[in-house]
């Protein structure tokens, strides 16, 4: 139905479970994943967002949301499915999108602020990718003649 009517069935990857069921949402149907870094972080780490008290300890960066993240954008690759990425962190944090395109992340939300910084932050990552890509293979071309 959903494919015959170009209706696309997405679902937010905010909570840690789906970290461990998105191989079932996909056989459901699902055909996208949104990750939303500030539930996301939030529901990890056990820390409300909203309290001021709180506020150190809400880390997006924080290696076990750095390690979902990756989970979620290597088990969106795997299943073939888009993966995009919203919230306030990688406006906050430039060189968490270096990581996200490393990963292969499909795209990146953020506010209509942030947009120009962000398009120029994603194309040097790219950039740095596709450069490390041709050294390699001018590595293994020189290890061949040697």
């Amino acid at each position: 139905f959903f494919a015959a009517s170009g209706f696309q069935l997405w679902i937010m990857a905010e909570v840690p479970s789906v970290l461990f069921l998105l191989p079932d949402y996909v056989k459901a149907g699902c055909m996208g994943i949104s990750i939303g870094t500030n539930d996301l972080t939030q529901l990890l780490l056990g820390v409300d967002r909203d309290k001021a008290e709180m506020s150190t300890a809400f880390d997006e960066l924080n290696p076990a949301v750095m390690q979902a993240i990756q989970q979620l954008i290597d088990q969106a690759k795997q299943a073939g499915i888009p993966c995009s990425i919203c919230g306030q962190a990688p406006a906050q944090y430039p060189e968490l999108i270096d990581r996200l395109v490393q990963w292969g992340i499909t795209s990146i939300s953020v506010s209509l602020d942030a947009v120009e910084f962000t398009h120029n932050a994603i194309v040097r990552a790219e950039q740095r990718l596709i450069l490390e890509a041709a050294r390699q293979q001018l590595n293994k071309a020189e290890d061949r003649r040697h």
